[in-house]
């Protein structure tokens, strides 16, 4: 179950990032199932969550938030400078966890065999 979750995480992050190839539409609605996706995956791995992974669902969170604000303020453009800079910052540190991540899995792998 824990797999399903990592590879729908994953879909929906690639989907969510490649905004100009599918849509505004697609992006919305890829981003909000991104966002139900870490707050299922926060729940699902609440004990092992340290300051950082709390700080960087807090920033998956900010940048939903900032995106839905400058949806609704489409006529200041500061909003949705804003959201870009915390969205691609939101990215740097989510390439970071997923790297850190498969680095674990690659070493359990190694340890079993």
């Amino acid at each position: 179950m824990k797999r399903l979750l990592h590879w729908l995480l994953l879909i929906s992050f690639v989907v969510t990032l490649s905004v100009p190839l599918t849509g505004l539409i697609v992006h919305k609605l890829a981003s909000a199932v991104f966002l139900l996706l870490c707050l299922v995956h926060a729940a699902v791995y609440r004990r092992r969550l340290g300051p950082r992974r709390w700080a960087l669902l807090g920033g998956v969170v900010l940048a939903f938030g900032s995106g839905v604000i400058s949806l609704v303020l489409e006529e200041l453009p500061l909003v949705l400078a804003l959201h870009k800079v915390i969205s691609i910052t939101c990215v740097f540190f989510l390439a970071i966890h997923i790297f850190v991540f498969a680095l674990r899995c690659g070493r359990k792998e190694d340890a079993a065999v």
